[in-house]
């Protein structure tokens, strides 16, 4: 979701340990938004525009780029969380039974319900360091074996140690590839094998070639949003 003249999206910094940002969308028109995938579930509160009441609900980790229709007058308001956060929703969803929506973004409420192991953050940082190409290297560098790596991974976010490599590596290149001279440079400078082997990955995740992204405003808007690298 992007911010444009007709449809208004504001984000900013979140006070709670466990979230990276708080974000708000109010659709002043009927439209299609795109949202990539960004390593990060969001609690999102939805009000529709033929809506009396709010609801809620937890976004999936994504793989790829999908969309989101809008009617006008439809709003949300979102927590985008720490990759790797384990949320109690049950216990949140008696919270709520008590409380008013809104209350869950004051300060730090949203921590009560929020669980991130050391190991896992640990983990999940090594995999996305631009130094580290592939899950034997990240275990090397964590001083565990590629099985305990790939439970911890498993355990915590339900994904592969290669999801998040290869997530932390398509961002990366996306949001660089303006800064190289010609696509076979970005292939090398990112460890793909060839120009043809990122340019699979870019059309998996986000569903266009690197020649597309480069000139896709939008999309790099997105990808500039927190996230996962």
């Amino acid at each position: 979701m992007i911010s444009d003249q007709l449809n208004l999206y504001q984000t900013s910094e979140s006070d709670a340990d466990h979230a990276i940002a708080a974000w708000s969308y109010s659709a002043q028109s009927s439209c299609v938004s795109r949202v990539v995938p960004d390593g990060c579930c969001d609690i999102i509160i939805f009000v529709g525009s033929y809506s009396q009441s709010a609801s809620w609900f937890v976004s999936d980790l994504s793989s790829s780029v999908y969309s989101v229709v809008s009617d006008a007058g439809d709003e949300m308001k979102g927590i985008r969380l720490q990759p790797g956060t384990q949320l109690d929703q049950l216990a949140m969803s008696r919270w709520m039974e008590s409380h008013h929506l809104d209350e869950l973004f004051v300060s730090n409420q949203i921590d009560e319900f929020c669980e991130r192991s050391t190991s896992l953050s640990e983990a999940l940082q090594c995999l996305s360091s631009k130094e580290v190409n592939n899950v034997q290297a990240a275990a090397n560098n964590l001083g565990v074996s590629p099985r305990t790596l790939q439970r911890i991974i498993k355990r915590g976010t339900q994904r592969s140690p290669y999801f998040w490599l290869s997530l932390a590596r398509m961002r990366r290149t996306a949001k660089s590839l303006n800064k190289f001279d010609s696509l076979a440079d970005v292939a090398t400078a990112f460890h793909f094998s060839d120009q043809a082997h990122m340019t699979r990955e870019m059309k998996l995740w986000l569903g266009l070639a690197p020649s597309q992204i480069k000139t896709d405003t939008e999309l790099l808007s997105l990808l500039s949003e927190p996230g996962y690298v």
